[in-house]
């Protein structure tokens, strides 16, 4: 055109995909394109490279330092990260949870027993007592 170069265009187009089924009766989908959103054609203007020491400069990529490896952290071969925490020891016997409702029962149980056990053996030691005062005194104190 007149001694001009012509310079390439670039279009960009913004389509919508849609997979439907093969009319052929092929297995793979077929994808059905339509128009959506902005297109663009872009013209290359400018050739014009920089010079070699601007375009070093400019190239130039920041040095990425190693990685500081984290203390008690390791990877294993499916991705995950595992770690290793360091606590102190913990005493399980003062720990309280909730309880089950049969725990809490036969905790029920228990106390019923013990206070029962506890009130026989008071009773046995308060007749022992009156037996002992019956005899050093000649009568039962219940009697005063």
């Amino acid at each position: 055109m007149g001694g001009q170069e012509t310079k390439p265009l670039i279009h960009q187009r913004t389509y919508y995909m849609k997979l439907k089924k093969d009319p052929k009766g092929g297995k793979a989908p077929v994808p059905y394109l339509t128009p959506s959103g902005p297109d663009m054609d872009f013209k290359i203007r400018r050739t014009q490279f920089a010079s070699p020491d601007l375009w070093k400069l400019a190239m130039k990529q920041p040095v990425v330092g190693k990685a500081k490896k984290k203390k008690n952290q390791t990877t294993n071969i499916f991705g995950e990260t595992i770690g290793r925490l360091h606590l102190e020891k913990q005493d399980i016997d003062n720990r309280s949870g909730k309880k089950s409702k049969a725990l809490r029962l036969a905790d029920k149980i228990e106390k019923a027993e013990e206070k029962a056990a506890v009130e026989s053996e008071l009773g046995r030691e308060k007749e022992e007592m009156s037996n002992e005062f019956k005899q050093a005194y000649g009568f039962a104190p219940d009697n005063m």
